[in-house]
């Protein structure tokens, strides 16, 4: 067995228990740092119309909704809304990919924000078997919004093709008993050894690794079949009508993968930037999201009512987070970092200049939130610094390889810290 202190030194604390758990089942400290989200659900959707959306009369610390964003006033005291954000030419017009990944056409290594946070967990020893999730959008239509390695990525469009390939298998250990008797063995021998090496530690290096021993737990109760009493895979869905509402799908099926434990991160994709088919009774007349409720329409009241109705979805899925209990405490909401955002800030005009984001959720205390909801005008700052807050809500401090080198470099401060 190797001396503890060079067993320290070689790993460090930070991966002390990463090989064992990649050794075991593929899964990762449950355990967070504080003020910090332990899971990231994203929102994504097509532009808006700015003046219709804006919150007009709101204070920073108070908002008075507008008519598209009223029914996102449940969630007023977990709610952060900011706009007149600029995407600097990176979210201008069709196709520009700048919405997630802060870099418009001629970017050189782009990769969205979902995806870096993934990466980031993966290296701060954070493993879960599905490293993030794609779903919805609409398959027919070009790819542009998710990339890895420059790489565009297409979401998972079918409700029945996600739920089989987020819980196949999930229900009981699949590895044969006499297997499942040594991986006991390995977390036993684990567990003495954490305890004598506790010993040696001062205050601040014990706190690292009774972050990781809470895993260690974990880990034991998943071999024994105990999922905590928060995983209930759901049904397989049927294949809804339409698009948007198989997107309804996609963000249960993404709130049961964090409940089971399945992926850290996932992000949810409504519509497409040229063009949905919309046939939803709150919003009106059937009709397309782009051409018609966009474009067409004079006033847009359709598009009005597809915004309340996105609310509604939003709202729905922190409702569905709260009622939810998490390991460790509290609930999915209380550790989850929820964020809307968007392909362009004005789709009327075909433009990134005014880009808005809505974040929600409990996020593990990162979030400023005030009792009447908060509200930020950005005043033209790069709204690449509110991707930024994505990460850094996450846990992640080194910004290197994502978005504009030469751009923002700093989360929004008023945002969160």
């Amino acid at each position: 067995m190797m001396n503890r202190r060079d067993f320290t030194k070689s790993v460090g604390l930070a991966a002390l228990c990463s090989p064992f758990l990649s050794l075991l089942t593929g899964r990762r400290a449950r355990a967070a740092p504080p003020g910090k989200a332990k899971y990231l659900l994203l929102f994504y959707t097509n532009g808006t119309d700015p003046a219709l959306w804006t919150p007009s009369g709101s204070s920073a610390t108070n908002l008075v909704f507008s008519s598209m964003t009223a029914p996102l006033a449940p969630l007023r005291p977990n709610l952060v809304l900011v706009e007149k954000l600029s995407s600097n030419g990176t979210a201008d017009n069709h196709a520009a990919p700048g919405g997630l990944t802060g870099l418009g056409y001629s970017g050189q290594n782009r990769v969205s924000i979902d995806q870096f946070v993934a990466d980031g967990l993966k290296n701060a020893g954070i493993v879960t078997p599905i490293p993030s999730l794609i779903l919805g959008g609409v398959a027919s239509e070009q790819q542009s919004s998710f990339y890895r390695a420059n790489q565009v990525l297409s979401p998972i469009a079918s409700p029945i093709a996600a739920h089989a390939a987020i819980f196949a298998g999930v229900g009981g250990s699949s590895a044969p008993p006499g297997q499942l008797q040594r991986r006991k063995r390995t977390i036993e021998n684990l567990d003495k050894e954490l305890a004598q090496l506790s010993n040696e530690l001062g205050a601040n290096e014990r706190t690292k690794l009774d972050l990781h021993v809470a895993s260690i737990r974990d880990v034991e109760a998943r071999l024994d079949g105990d999922n905590g009493g928060t995983c209930s895979p759901p049904a397989v869905p049927a294949m809804p009508d339409q698009d948007l509402r198989a997107s309804t799908l996609h963000l249960d099926l993404a709130i049961n993968a964090f409940a089971c434990d399945i992926t850290r991160v996932a992000a949810v994709e409504f519509g497409h930037h040229q063009g949905a088919q919309v046939s939803i009774p709150e919003v009106g007349n059937p009709g397309n999201w782009h051409n018609d409720f966009i474009h067409g329409d004079n006033p847009r009241m359709r598009l009005v009512n597809l915004e309340r109705w996105l609310c509604g979805q939003f709202v729905a899925a922190a409702n569905k987070l709260k009622a939810l209990p998490a390991p460790g405490g509290g609930t999915l909401f209380d550790h989850t970092l929820m964020v809307w955002a968007r392909d362009m800030g004005d789709a009327i005009n075909h433009n990134g200049s005014d880009m808005r984001f809505v974040f929600s959720g409990g996020a593990g205390g990162y979030l400023s939130t005030a009792p009447g909801g908060r509200y930020i005008d950005g005043g033209g700052d790069s709204h690449q610094r509110a991707l930024l807050n994505i990460g850094a809500a996450m846990g992640i401090n080194n910004f290197t390889g994502f978005g504009d080198p030469n751009g923002a470099r700093t989360p929004l401060e008023s945002i969160g810290s």
